[in-house]
């Protein structure tokens, strides 16, 4: 954009913003002054703009300004801050009005960088108690109460001036930190210990800001930091603190006498020629901070083109899945459980499709991840719950269809709902479903990610009397201690082992110890992805229980089921 956009744009800013506001050339003559300043200190806009700062706000028999220090060498010229806020913290200052009544204001100076020579900028505040300055009403409004960081409300107002000055591409940075798995720290080690690590976190990052503008509290375990270069290389600062912090995180924390360890998952965004407005580079941070978290976490992402595509197909999809249930456009596909001894099917995993009304048959990886991040999934859950214990009970009571017991996926954002016992029990009750014939399946990765939380919602859906399943075991982390704690009933071998089964002996070493160990804990085994013969006799050999796999059945709608596995081969 051209300069004199950004001026426009900065001039905006500043004049709605409930701070006073004051910039002054190298002279020292004020060139800029709000309306806020209008108002703390009582001179109008035209009867101060041109005069020296030293006639108009110091305190008789006062020679320096405030603001000399940062035209002389505080800023570089380049919209820097001096000192940067977050760092050395916001300044004192003793101004008077135009009463020449002394006032005790706070503020941070910055030089902003305007055109040809050095001006300095400066965001003030009154009134401020005498005293410390964590105590201080304007320190509070900008601060962050637990952590004495930078809140939101700053860093946007710092950003904004950021992005105001930074007028080439890559000259922004905005850094989104979260912590990983926080939410389970909370669970076990209580609200006391968890704020005592935002605050041990927050040392930390303020130790290693470097060449950071600011660092700030977004909010519960989120951070950010700002970056600004007029050379262009914003994203290179932000890459090396991410590094550094990284580094300073990874050493382990002391809270309430045990050692605590973090991941981090890290969002960054840039600006652009697209992308200029601060709001929008706070939007992409965090769409890439929960790209590197949907991607696993413990990384770091950094918003582009592609990523913004693909924000906006997952925004377009979330829309309309809105739609899908009101539409019935979601339908469930049943794929056949086989006894291996046998080969009789003993029940069917229920599994949810989206027939879209202009893209046909849309593939669950691309609505499921959707459907978990914006929290449908508990809607989509409870619907799939609710139709596939209605169609067992209704193929229970008829003379057609599979006679054994249904396999329904519970979500990590089901696991965590406070509801979810309740539910399945409303719904056993309404389709009359004998709870014993209904299986649960959650993954070993939701499991794990708040262990002991999720150790509470199986026990209490255990006394409902359903059948408990892990599935995906051998994709996540979990230990033989939960496996041990866990109420499970069977354990779901996940197809990435099945599928090397008669070509691969290490493999096949796993898969083996894997079913003589569930069976040592008293679990009955089901391998999935069996597409094979070949894997067939292998799991055979190994004693495994049951498979399920394209070998016997893809998954089918409710009459194509009835009309395949008609006859109760198994009950």
């Amino acid at each position: 954009m051209k300069f004199s956009h950004w001026r426009r744009r900065w001039i905006q800013l500043v004049s709605s913003s409930s701070d006073a506001f004051l910039e002054v050339d190298g002279s020292g003559t004020v060139i800029e002054w709000n309306p806020r300043a209008e108002e703390l200190f009582g001179w109008g806009r035209d009867e101060v703009v041109g005069r020296p700062v030293s006639e108009t706000l110091l305190p008789s028999g006062v020679a320096a300004s405030p603001f000399s220090p940062a035209i002389a060498g505080g800023g570089d010229g380049e919209g820097r801050p001096a000192p940067r806020p977050g760092a050395g913290g916001p300044q004192r200052f003793e101004l008077v009005d135009r009463s020449g009544h002394t006032l005790c204001t706070e503020g941070e100076l910055f030089a902003s960088g305007f055109g040809s020579g050095r001006r300095v900028g400066g965001f003030i505040r009154h009134p401020v108690e005498q005293g410390p300055m964590a105590a201080t009403p304007a320190r509070a409004d900008l601060h962050d109460a637990l952590t004495g960081l930078p809140n939101r409300a700053l860093f946007s107002s710092q950003l904004a001036r950021c992005a105001a000055v930074g007028t080439a591409p890559g000259s922004v940075a905005v850094v989104l930190l979260d912590l990983d798995r926080f939410k389970a720290i909370n669970n076990t080690m209580g609200h006391d210990a968890g704020d005592r690590l935002l605050v041990a976190v927050a040392e930390r990052l303020r130790r290693v800001a470097g060449d950071a503008e600011l660092i700030a509290r977004f909010g519960g375990d989120e951070f950010l930091a700002l970056f600004h270069s007029a050379g262009g290389d914003a994203e290179g600062m932000a890459s090396a603190f991410i590094e550094r912090a990284r580094g300073s995180l990874a050493e382990p924390f002391d809270v309430v006498g045990g050692e605590v360890f973090l991941d981090e998952s890290f969002g960054v965004a840039l600006n652009t020629f697209g992308v200029d407005d601060p709001a929008e580079l706070l939007s992409n941070a965090e769409a890439a901070m929960y790209q590197a978290k949907y991607r696993g976490g413990s990384i770091a992402e950094t918003f582009g083109e592609s990523m913004r595509i693909e924000v906006l197909d997952r925004m377009t999809t979330e829309h309309s899945l809105h739609r899908a249930l009101e539409r019935s456009e979601l339908m469930l596909h049943y794929q056949p459980v086989v006894e291996i001894e046998g080969v009789a099917t003993v029940g069917v995993e229920a599994l949810v499709r989206w027939q879209h009304p202009d893209q046909g048959l849309v593939a669950p990886y691309r609505f499921i991840p959707v459907a978990e991040e914006s929290g449908l999934i508990i809607s989509i859950g409870a619907w799939v719950l609710e139709q596939a214990c209605h169609q067992l009970a209704d193929w229970h009571r008829g003379q057609e269809g599979p006679k054994g017991s249904i396999e329904v996926n519970l979500s990590a954002r089901q696991i965590d709902d406070p509801l979810i016992v309740s539910t399945v029990e409303a719904i056993l009750s309404r389709t009359g479903l004998s709870p014993e014939h209904l299986t649960l399946e959650i993954t070993e990765s939701a499991l794990m990610r708040d262990a002991s939380s999720a150790l509470g919602v199986l026990r209490a859906l255990k006394e409902v009397g359903v059948v408990l399943a892990i599935d995906d075991f051998g994709t996540g982390y979990s230990s033989l201690s939960y496996l041990q704690r866990f109420p499970l009933d069977i354990l779901k071998v996940d197809r990435s082992f099945v599928e090397e089964l008669g070509l691969n002996g290490e493999s096949e070493k796993i898969v083996s110890a894997v079913i003589s160990l569930a069976h040592a804990l008293g679990l009955k085994v089901v391998a999935e992805g069996v597409e094979t013969t070949q894997q067939l006799e292998v799991l055979r050999s190994f004693h495994c229980d049951f498979a399920q796999g394209f070998l016997f059945s893809a998954p089918l709608p409710a009459a194509d089921i009835v009309a395949s596995f008609g006859l109760p081969i198994s009950a």
